[in-house]
């Protein structure tokens, strides 16, 4: 199935955005990885074509519980990526989608993105 819905990914680390990109783009997929919050938070406001949101909450500072919720607040999907060392937080934040911890098992991760681009 090719899936017309885009996909935002959000993380600090640039080339984990590109091979998460690129493991979207090989199960059919559109995607496109973001660095900056700022960035982000404007491809949000003006791309209406967005349908999900990845984030990896690696590396950021407290403002990536802002971007978090600006998410929450304007219903757009997303899930929330922890690093593997997080124990901090029991609970998905509010409004995420669901909470994945590196290293990422690609199975679950596939799944669990087309359930929520099939499911919308």
């Amino acid at each position: 199935m090719n899936y017309e819905k885009k996909i935002l990914i959000i993380g600090k680390n640039k080339r984990n955005n590109e091979l998460l990109c690129d493991f979207l783009k090989k199960n059919s997929i559109l995607s496109n990885g973001l660095t900056d919050l700022q960035q982000a938070n404007e491809k949000i406001k003006n791309d209406k074509e967005i349908h999900l949101v990845l984030v990896d909450v690696s590396g950021y500072d407290r403002s990536i519980w802002n971007f978090l919720s600006i998410l929450f607040e304007n219903r757009v999907p997303f899930l929330v990526i922890y690093p593997p060392q997080h124990t901090q937080r029991t609970s998905p934040p509010p409004g995420s989608h669901g909470v994945l911890t590196k290293p990422l098992n690609p199975k679950v991760l596939l799944s669990l993105v087309k359930n929520l681009l099939e499911g919308e």
